[in-house]
């Protein structure tokens, strides 16, 4: 009995365990500074990309390790795009001339280019609420330029799969 009672406790444990990082593995994108629930445009909870704030929105991408997959599928006749070495590819392709876009230092480039006049979009730390990340247009740092906020931590796959959600890529 009392072999059977550490073993369901163990279980407990991992279970919840588990759930907590499935809580924390939640990003939302808000397009208000005040981060209120209604201004929430897309979410990812659990690889999956929504529209809104709720499970009810609109499934976009489904997100899985470095693929992100159109609507709610993990078929490799849906995949939209790779990520590899912060690079963005349309499909499954290797070659460079399919890099739409690439994250380097919390910046965001158009195509293979780290060159300034590429850069589309900067992320940074909020300075006034802990954990959330403001996308920033080319590399301003005014709060006019804000065009979106993450509460969260996502992935580089996440960010340009939340990106692409908002039509900012």
């Amino acid at each position: 009995m009392k072999l059977m009672g550490k073993t369901f406790a163990a279980g407990l444990v991992i279970l919840s365990l588990l759930l907590c990082v499935r809580a924390e593995a939640q990003t939302y994108v808000y397009t208000d500074p005040h981060l209120m629930w209604n201004d929430v445009a897309c979410h990812v909870d659990g690889g999956v990309v929504r529209e809104g704030g709720d499970w009810r929105g609109k499934i976009t991408y489904t997100v899985s390790r470095e693929k992100i997959f159109n609507g709610y599928s993990s078929s490799s006749f849906d995949l939209a795009y790779t990520v590899r070495e912060g690079k963005l590819y349309i499909g499954d392709s290797y070659f460079t001339d399919a890099i739409s876009y690439t994250l380097d230092e919390g910046k965001i480039y158009v195509g293979d280019s780290t060159f300034p006049l590429d850069l589309a979009y900067t992320i940074r730390p909020n300075p006034n609420v802990r954990g959330v990340f403001n996308v920033y247009k080319d590399d301003s740092i005014s709060p006019f330029d804000v065009v979106a906020f993450m509460q969260g931590e996502p992935s580089e796959t996440e960010i340009f799969s939340l990106l692409l959600t908002m039509a900012l890529l």
